[in-house]
C-alpha cells in the first residue's frame, strides 16, 4: 500500500523538484549579492559576479552597433540654433546693452528703440554667421573629450543590483512564472515516465 501511494505521488512531488529548480535558477541570476563558499564551491549569483563583464560588453555593443562613430558628432551638428540667437541678441540688446548705453551721457539721447532694433538685426546676423563654426567646435570637442564607451561602461558596472532586480522582475516577471510552471509540468511528465518504467519493468505491483 504504501509503495502504490508512493507511485501515485511521485509526479506530484517530481513536479514540485522541477518547478523549484526552476526557480532557484531564476533566484540565482541576482542571489546571492556577496560571494558564499560552501565547502570548496564558490557560489555568487550570475549578475553580480559579471556584472563588469557584462558592463565592458554591453558598452563595447552600444558603441559599435547604436552609437556608430561619429553619429553623435552628426547630430550635434544638424541642431539649429537660429531660432535660439535670435532670441539671445534680442535679450543682449535689449535688456543689456541698451540700457547701458542710455545711461551713457549725452550719447544716451540718441538711443531709442528704432536704434535697438538696428543693433538687434546687426547682432542677430553676426551671431547666425558664427554659428555654424560654433556647432562644429562643440561637436568635435565632444567627440574628443567625452568616452562614450567609457562612460556608458562605468554606469552600468555601478548601476544599483536591487534596482535591477526591480525591473528585470517587472518586466519578465511573465515570464518568469512560465519558466517554473513549465519546470512543474516537466517534472510532472517525467515522474509519469518513471512510474509506467516501473510498472512495465515488473519492478512494483499496482
Amino acid at each position: 500500500m504504501n509503495t502504490t501511494i508512493l507511485l501515485i505521488l511521485t509526479p506530484f512531488i517530481t513536479a514540485g523538484i522541477g518547478w523549484l529548480t526552476n526557480w532557484v535558477a531564476i533566484q540565482m541570476l541576482f542571489h546571492p549579492r556577496v560571494p558564499m563558499r560552501i565547502f570548496f564551491w564558490k557560489w555568487q549569483g550570475l549578475i553580480p559576479r559579471r556584472q563588469q563583464q557584462l558592463a565592458e560588453e554591453s558598452a563595447e555593443i552600444i558603441e559599435r552597433e547604436i552609437l556608430q562613430q561619429h553619429m553623435i558628432l552628426n547630430e550635434i551638428r544638424k541642431i539649429e540654433l537660429g531660432p535660439y540667437l535670435e532670441e539671445a541678441a534680442h535679450k543682449v540688446v535689449w535688456h543689456r546693452i541698451g540700457p547701458q548705453l542710455k545711461a551713457i551721457p549725452l550719447l544716451g539721447s540718441f538711443i531709442n528703440d528704432g536704434t535697438l532694433a538696428k543693433f538687434e538685426v546687426i547682432a542677430a546676423a553676426s551671431m547666425k554667421e558664427e554659428a555654424g563654426p560654433l556647432i562644429e567646435k562643440v561637436a568635435t570637442q565632444f567627440e574628443s573629450s567625452v568616452n562614450l564607451k567609457q562612460m556608458i561602461e562605468d554606469n552600468i558596472a555601478a548601476f544599483d543590483l536591487d534596482r535591477l532586480e526591480s525591473i528585470v522582475n517587472q518586466v519578465a516577471k511573465r515570464e518568469f512564472k512560465t519558466i517554473e510552471r513549465l519546470g512543474a509540468v516537466l517534472g510532472f511528465f517525467i515522474g509519469c515516465i518513471q512510474v509506467l518504467l516501473y510498472w512495465a519493468t515488473g519492478a512494483v505491483q499496482f
